[in-house]
């Protein structure tokens, strides 16, 4: 089973703002939505994030251990 998931919330996602490939990290609600999201969610035998920090921050709430940096899962270049 594939589940896609999209990162917690930033500063800029909080002010409605798109972040293209801004590497920020999640605020305290961006890390309490991913740590939320790892206990409703069965443990995974692989997760995969984009290389940045706010996805990876996700990730490692869901497999603390296990996440894989993937560079084609980068976000968009709004420019």
């Amino acid at each position: 089973m594939l589940i896609l998931v999209r990162h917690g919330q930033t500063g800029a996602n909080a002010r409605g703002l798109l972040c293209g490939r801004a590497d920020l990290p999640l605020t305290d609600l961006g890390r309490h939505q991913a740590r939320e999201l790892a206990a409703a969610l069965p443990r995974p035998s692989r997760v995969v994030s984009s290389p940045l920090r706010r996805a990876r921050e996700t990730a490692a709430a869901l497999a603390p251990d296990a996440v894989e940096v993937d560079e084609r899962w980068i976000e968009m270049d709004y420019g």
